[in-house]
């Protein structure tokens, strides 16, 4: 995987830079402002680099203890921790930087039956404070202080994928770190010369549960004597370089998974944000650039408004000119328009609920249609608006007024009680009131209809009779014998 970050390695003799694909050594003795410089030039140089910067101790920088807790102590209590390093360790609480990480319950019940087990690493902070903050003030964010060689095991870790205990020896020249790993934690961590004494003591010490010891970049002439002092090894085919890159892109990309990050206590980052603060400075602009685009808009639409507004005014005082051309253009019917305006806005949705208007034609062609041709009557006038109809017709007894009633029900009309008044010894003239059912004027003859209201005869005015009501079958016996008569006259 290629690196695109920016690592700081301090080594035995020399500091390693890497920025990208590049990289420059620098001699041991050289400055924090040549470091910086340096950095900043590869950076400047290279493309897409991620604005975080690590730096890595060298083993013989940093101090590593295990502690075995007592079951009262919290290993969430970092205060606490600190000052139980600093019973096992040549520095005082104050001036170290510490992280710490908890041993598998497996191990730590092993070391301390009550309590918890943790391993601890520490630099100074007066050794790394002027170099962190030299490059703060550069505008070179450090994101981690990780110790190179925990850099080396995240990456070994993520390529052997370590279960239970497993020993590292990463060499450096003539020194080597002896590691012994449970699961992915440190259990021990010694940095001693390349000897068989030094060997030997930490197979006795560290390497009985191990099977064999994973070795990298050792040199060929090294190899004999670690295998005839540590037991059976394994070769790893890549370079501690490429380790330390790995792991550091790790870091950047899942920080999360950094067991030991030595950038809190007094190196943390005066700014919690400043690793992030080009990404912020970025969500700001965005910020800032959709609430003017969002004021703009705003703007332009209400200038529209108002022109539309303008404009709509104009054309009400020119069509009031134009009506009443001797008439100074009141105020009020401005105002009035606006009332109407707002009145309609307020119900917009009414004209959902408003029903068309029914054709009066087609009302008449269903009348026509509806009138029983078995009764004879004259139409004296016919009334229809909307759908209601007003008939008022002379027939020559009064049951026929019923007959016609029963007709135009069955047509498609709600009839009312029709009224009937006599005019002599064989006429009778009724006026009756209808509304036009339009969803069933094409259903004429349903069974389910009601009956003809019972008509109401008067006979003579202002005397009046009530005839019996009508059946269903009244219509078929009233057929009367053909007369010259028109049988309708329509007015």
């Amino acid at each position: 995987m290629m690196f695109r970050g920016s690592l700081i390695i301090q080594d035995k003799h020399e500091w390693r830079i890497h920025v990208a694909d590049d990289f420059r050594t620098l001699p041991k003795a050289t400055d924090n402002a040549e470091i910086v410089a340096a950095v900043k030039e590869l950076r400047k140089k290279s493309n897409f680099v991620n604005t975080g910067c690590i730096i890595a101790p060298a083993s013989d920088s940093c101090f590593f203890s295990r502690l075995n807790l007592p079951s009262e102590l919290d290993t969430r209590d970092r205060p606490s921790l600190i000052y139980e390093l600093e019973n096992h360790l040549p520095i005082d609480a104050e001036s170290m930087s510490a992280d710490f990480a908890a041993l598998p319950s497996a191990v730590a019940q092993d070391q301390s039956p009550r309590g918890a087990s943790v391993s601890a690493i520490a630099i100074e902070v007066h050794e790394w404070k002027p170099l962190t903050d030299s490059l703060e003030a550069a505008n070179i964010p450090v994101t981690n202080i990780i110790p190179s060689a925990a850099l080396a095991i995240t990456s070994l870790h993520e390529k052997h994928a370590f279960v239970g205990t497993n020993s590292l020896l990463l060499c450096h020249g003539d020194h080597a770190d002896l590691i012994t790993l449970a699961d992915d934690c440190i259990f021990s961590w010694k940095y001693f010369k390349l000897e068989a004494a030094s060997l030997k003591r930490h197979k006795n010490l560290d390497l009985a549960k191990s099977k064999q010891t994973l070795v990298v970049d050792c040199p060929e002439a090294q190899v004999a004597l670690i295998r005839d002092n540590a037991g059976a090894i394994q070769l790893d085919s890549d370079s501690l370089i490429s380790h330390y890159l790995q792991g550091a892109n790790t870091a950047l990309s899942k920080p999360s998974s950094n067991l030991f990050n030595l950038r809190r206590d007094d190196l943390a980052s005066e700014d919690p944000l400043r690793p992030i603060s080009r990404q912020l400075s970025w969500l700001a602009f965005a910020v800032a650039t959709c609430l003017a685009t969002m004021i703009f808009g705003s703007w332009w639409r209400a200038t529209r408004i108002e022109s539309r507004i303008a404009k709509n005014l104009l054309a009400q005082s020119e069509a009031f000119e134009e009506s009443f051309p001797d008439t100074r253009v009141p105020a009020s019917l401005l105002r009035r328009v606006r009332s109407e305006h707002s009145r309609i806005m307020g119900s917009r949705n009414a004209t959902k609920q408003i029903e068309a208007p029914n054709s009066a034609t087609e009302v008449m062609r269903v009348l026509l249609a509806s009138l029983p041709t078995a009764t004879r009557m004259r139409i004296s006038s016919i009334d229809i608006r909307n759908g209601d109809l007003n008939l008022t017709f002379q027939v020559q007894h009064f049951v026929d007024a019923g007959v016609v009633a029963e007709a135009l029900s069955q047509g498609g009309f709600d009839v009312s009680q029709p009224a009937t008044t006599q005019k002599d010894a064989k006429t009778f003239e009724s006026s009756l009131q209808a509304k036009w059912r339009k969803d069933s004027s094409a259903n004429t003859n349903h069974a389910g209809e009601k009956p003809a209201a019972i008509p109401r005869v008067e006979q003579g005015n202002p005397s009046t009779g009530t005839p019996p009501p009508l059946g269903p079958g009244i219509t078929s016996r009233l057929t009367l014998p053909p007369t010259d008569e028109s049988e309708i006259d329509a007015k």
